[in-house]
């Protein structure tokens, strides 16, 4: 979760988050012309920091030149040493196994959240690792997916939940996350459904509906 008090995939939010009382950070991935993984959504620069270029187009120091609130992974792991982990979202296995070997070299404990291809490509080089199938669609994964990914969390998007589909993947012994649900209503239809995790931008406004439900 990143709180709507800072720009998303900043040092800024990352620490907000984690004195906010989130349980797991999420952040998105990019990786650098010259291989280095940086926290950003868009490919491009365009949204948040009015520029066309792409990210993976620019070496760090130019990235830096341009956007200097970019922070690497390395630099977002290190802003939530406090025991707060980040959930690391991206959809290219290249990253992907990039931020792994990353979390290897600093002796870091991170999750990941993201499409199929990239978590089999984190799952086959860690067997242990949590990772979150995020799923873009009313039909479940196919068997072979599952098999690849094995993931210990289910993630659509919230829209294509319902209590029968909960209740399926809680019966195969997989939690079930689902993003982005900034609406008090839904959250709590989720919750109230027995949905393990939320990924929202109401930081605040998840933990005080976790909070009325104990």
């Amino acid at each position: 979760m990143t709180p709507r008090a800072a720009v998303e995939n900043t040092l800024e939010a990352v620490r907000l988050a984690a004195g906010a009382g989130a349980s797991a950070i999420e952040v998105d991935l990019r990786r650098t012309a010259d291989g280095v993984v940086v926290l950003h959504h868009d490919d491009d620069l365009r949204r948040l920091w009015g520029r066309p270029e792409s990210v993976a187009a620019l070496t760090l120091a130019e990235l830096r030149d341009i956007a200097p609130a970019v922070p690497t992974l390395r630099e977002a792991l290190e802003a939530a040493a406090d025991g707060v982990p980040l959930l690391l979202d991206t959809g290219d296995p290249v990253v992907a196994a990039a931020a792994h070997a990353e979390l290897g070299r600093l002796g870091a404990v991170a999750l990941f959240c993201g499409a199929a291809e990239a978590m089999a490509a984190v799952r086959a080089r860690d067997e242990r690792i949590t990772l979150f199938l995020s799923w873009y669609g009313e039909l479940p994964p196919p068997e072979g997916v599952l098999a690849a990914v094995r993931p210990q969390y289910f993630n659509p998007e919230h829209r294509f939940l319902s209590e029968e589909s909960v209740a399926y993947w809680h019966a195969r012994d997989v939690l079930v996350s689902c993003w982005t649900v900034d609406d008090a209503d839904r959250r709590g239809e989720l919750l109230a459904w027995g949905v393990d995790a939320i990924i929202s931008n109401d930081l605040n406004g998840v933990v005080k509906s976790c909070a009325e439900r104990t």
